[in-house]
């Protein structure tokens, strides 16, 4: 061969290494560009999923809210139509007096009658400050005790 042979073939194999080279750099970058479009088309479809199931679960609890609220409506109208019903067509004494008891009568004595809880004692309560401790007493010595619990 040739010297101008060799310096041609040389030129032409580290042509093909560069290529190689850049071709590979190319594949290992541009995976690492599908993997992350990958993941960001598996982040918007996923959220897209909650968002409807979060859609669903309002509506869900909506729709339950009524129903709950259809069942009480029917089942205040059927006490009513009950009651009305039981104090027309019965001629029984003791069914009139227990539907008579059974109704509550608001009246003021019964609001007054209610008290606000306390967390807090009456002062002759046992949970009064001073319950179980002796009163000083004049006659006793000067000197400071400490109280008894």
């Amino acid at each position: 061969m040739n010297e101008g042979n060799i310096d041609w073939v040389v030129a032409i194999v580290a042509l093909l290494a560069g290529i190689a080279i850049g071709v590979l750099i190319r594949h290992f970058s541009g995976s690492e560009r599908t993997t992350s479009q990958r993941l960001k088309q598996r982040l918007a479809e996923t959220e897209l999923e909650l968002n409807g199931l979060r859609e669903n679960v309002n509506t869900h609890f909506a729709d339950v809210m009524t129903l709950a609220q259809n069942i009480t409506r029917q089942s205040e109208e059927l006490q009513t139509r009950l009651g009305t019903d039981a104090a027309t067509m019965t001629s029984d004494p003791a069914l009139k007096r227990q539907r008579q008891v059974d109704t509550p009568q608001e009246s003021e004595e019964d609001t007054t009658a209610l008290h606000i809880p306390r967390d807090y004692a009456d002062s002759s309560g046992t949970l009064d400050e001073s319950y179980g401790l002796r009163q000083k007493q004049e006659s006793e010595s000067k000197d400071p005790q400490p109280p008894r619990y």
